[in-house]
């Protein structure tokens, strides 16, 4: 298993990175929050990974910190979710929210996140519930950017544009916290 790759990105995509490790490159999938961190790394760049072997081949899955890693492997252990769907799960919510609307039975939230039905949402509260349980205790209302962002990705926008847009809309409204507001000048930068 490898565990961590260390090396030089000689590219990078929204879902794609490779990286030179002592003259191999390694194609990896990454989750949006690597791809979010890594684009900005400068020399030596490390990524958390998961291979992947099956009938189709090997491949290798990446991600920001070993805390989205383990939450990773918490959802590839529910039944009907392998590594693509782990990896694209993680990339339309960050992994705190993730847990705390798994802990809550929130399926809500959960189906907001684009490529995941009721059924698996079922699934995954169901299987995760007590493993995540400590975070139903805490404050049970998402961030007001996790709210939002999910907003726009039910809307149909990308996840890192959404994100940078939110970014931007927040500083424009100068201490506004009203959700339209926010919501209508996030649109603003996605052109709509």
């Amino acid at each position: 298993m490898i565990d961590f790759l260390e090396g030089t990105i000689e590219e990078i995509t929204e879902k794609y990175l490779l990286l030179n490790v002592n003259g191999t490159g390694y194609g990896i999938t990454i989750t949006a929050a690597a791809y979010d961190r890594l684009r900005r790394e400068e020399g030596a760049a490390r990524v958390y990974t998961y291979m992947s072997v099956s009938d189709n081949g090997v491949a290798l899955y990446g991600f920001s910190n070993r805390e989205e890693k383990d939450i990773f492997l918490a959802l590839i252990s529910v039944e009907g979710i392998g590594p693509k769907a782990g990896t694209n799960i993680l990339s339309g919510i960050n992994p705190d929210s993730l847990r705390k609307a798994i802990a809550s039975g929130n399926e809500a939230v959960l189906t907001r996140i684009p490529g995941l039905g009721p059924k698996k949402a079922q699934r995954m509260i169901v299987e995760l519930k007590d493993k995540f349980k400590m975070f139903a205790h805490e404050q049970d209302e998402f961030t007001p950017d996790e709210e939002y962002l999910q907003a726009l990705l039910a809307l149909g926008f990308n996840y890192q544009k959404s994100r940078e847009a939110l970014r931007q809309a927040v500083m424009a409204a100068g201490g506004n916290t009203d959700r339209e507001v926010i919501i209508r000048e996030a649109l603003k930068r996605l052109g709509k």
